[in-house]
């Protein structure tokens, strides 16, 4: 039994070009621009958090 066609994808098997080809590079670059932007957002917010937190602590620093 061979089992090489049961795990390539339908894009691999059908020798895809043209259209089908330039919808699934769209795709995956659509994909791969969503997850680098949810990481820059949460990258952001964690700098944010680290600067707001460092600008408190020094208000309340009987020290300074």
């Amino acid at each position: 039994m061979n089992i090489d066609p049961i795990l390539a994808c339908p894009m691999c098997m059908s020798g895809a070009s043209g259209q089908e080809l330039m919808a699934a590079n769209t795709a995956i670059l659509l994909m791969l621009g969503v997850l680098f932007s949810v990481l820059a957002s949460f990258i952001g917010f964690i700098v944010y958090l680290a600067k707001r937190a460092r600008r408190f602590g020094a208000e309340t620093d009987p020290a300074s």
